[in-house]
């Protein structure tokens, strides 16, 4: 492997300092069908190190700020481990979420290998990474590329060398920024908006940034219902992830417990790959991300429909007028004060460093190309920390096997595990109900919920 050096980028540095107060990984959790043995693991992920230059960097201080450098790194370590109970894999990638990365010259990624003495043909892979070199598109990717690799050697492909791709510049040096005028929306007239009352947040007790801890839900549709889903959606003339926010914010309503309308924040990231000139392909690593931001109003007489509807029209329109561009633009010609990022990170004692009532980060439908003969995935979910600064509640999705895969993430003891459970649950059963009935409320939805 040849080595190099690059400056950070405003993300990149943005994730850095995320991690060096705490946060700032990505964690996965894969379930796998099909004997995985440590060895071939071990072949598959030297080669996957070879092809991503993400995979071969560690960051070093200079003078003149961060940068990756390549120079002696050492091999992606490989843990393995055997499962003492069922749960064992979701709590390593909760231990996981808050074990910073040791300085030198490793790399920012690592894997556990879980298995269990009562099932041999199963396993869990448990991969960390630093949320400076990976997007959720890099993840998938990886874990592809992996399995894919697996499989060559498995059956006795000779793949001793593999092509390097390229290591791009920083995402803000690669954006077109015209596109936001390009793609500019009919301006309206300018109308008068009735005041609403500031975003409402879920905070059952208060504590210090180091005594919060980031949990996990893992929950899942069935093919069957997933199918719905994506059916009614259809019919509704919205998206799953419309649909997904709409239960999200109708939960997080009667959490609340409302009587006539509250105000909530949400918030959810944006692949910025096809905003590139050249375009980034899904085949490389990096952390190629904005946000979006968004209020809504909600009502007991809401119809589900009609807000998954909105929730779509938001989020099209936010991306066609190229907001989550501007922001990178507009962090572009600011300066990059570390002192003052970290102080803003720590800053929200008041709020528990709590943004918004809660975001979904959506990875979609990813098209593997390994084959699925003897491995198959059988459970795919994914998490960042929160505990530090971040979201009331927190949602990873992604459909595998034409089934939703959710992974609900609260911070203890912000939010205790009797509500967090709750939430889920109410999030999933809201999902289910709306498949049946075009016209539910949050009011009508709720007392159906509570009279089963």
């Amino acid at each position: 492997m040849k080595s190099f050096s690059r400056k950070l980028g405003l993300v990149e540095k943005w994730m850095a300092l995320g991690h060096d107060v705490g946060g700032g990984l990505i964690v996965n959790i894969v379930h796998m069908e099909g004997s995985l043995t440590p060895d071939i693991v071990k072949q598959a992920l030297k080669l996957v190190q070879q092809r991503h230059p993400m995979l071969q960097v560690y960051i070093v201080e200079c003078d003149d700020g961060l940068y990756f450098q390549s120079k002696g790194i050492t091999e992606i370590p490989l843990q393995v481990r055997y499962k003492q109970d069922e749960n064992e894999a979701i709590k390593i990638a909760e231990k996981e979420l808050h074990i910073k990365f040791i300085k030198g010259k490793n790399p920012l990624c690592r894997l556990t290998l879980l298995y269990s003495h009562q099932h041999q043909n199963t396993c869990e892979i448990i991969i960390t990474f630093h949320h400076g070199i990976v997007d959720g598109i890099s993840c998938m990717r990886f874990i592809d590329d992996l399995l894919f690799y697996y499989e060559q050697i498995n059956n006795g492909e000779d793949i001793s060398k593999v092509e390097s791709l390229e290591l791009f510049p920083p995402i803000e040096n690669l954006i077109n920024y015209d596109i936001p005028a390009q793609n500019k929306i009919e301006d309206h007239p300018v109308t008068t908006e009735k005041p609403t009352p500031p975003p409402q947040l879920i905070i059952e007790h208060q504590a210090s940034v180091n005594e919060r801890f980031t949990r996990m839900l893992p929950r899942m549709l069935s093919q069957e219902k997933t199918k719905i889903l994506i059916e009614k959606c259809k019919q509704e003339r919205t998206t799953v992830h419309g649909a997904i926010c709409a239960a999200m914010l109708f939960t997080a309503a009667k959490l609340l417990s409302i009587d006539k309308q509250v105000n909530l924040s949400y918030g959810l990231p944006v692949n910025l790959r096809k905003y590139c000139d050249p375009t980034i392909t899904d085949q490389n690593l990096g952390c190629f991300i904005s946000v979006l931001g968004f209020n809504q109003l909600v009502e007991q007489n809401t119809i589900f429909w009609n807000l998954a509807r909105e929730c779509k029209s938001k989020i099209h329109d936010s991306l066609i007028s190229g907001v989550h561009i501007t922001l990178l633009q507009q962090a572009r010609l600011r300066n990059f004060d570390r002192d003052i990022v970290i102080k803003s990170m720590l800053s929200k004692e008041n709020t528990m460093g709590r943004n918004n009532i809660f975001a979904i980060s959506n990875r979609g439908k990813f098209q593997f190309q390994y084959k699925a003969e003897k491995l198959k995935i059988k459970e795919l979910y994914f998490a960042t920390p929160q505990h530090i600064g971040g979201d009331c509640f927190w949602l990873g999705i992604l459909t595998l096997n034409e089934q939703l895969f959710c992974n609900f993430i609260y911070v203890e003891p912000l939010i205790s595990d009797r509500t967090a459970q709750l939430f889920a649950d109410d999030v999933m059963t809201v999902i289910d109900k709306v498949c049946i009935n075009q016209n539910s409320t949050l009011r009508m939805l709720f007392e159906s919920v509570a009279k089963n």
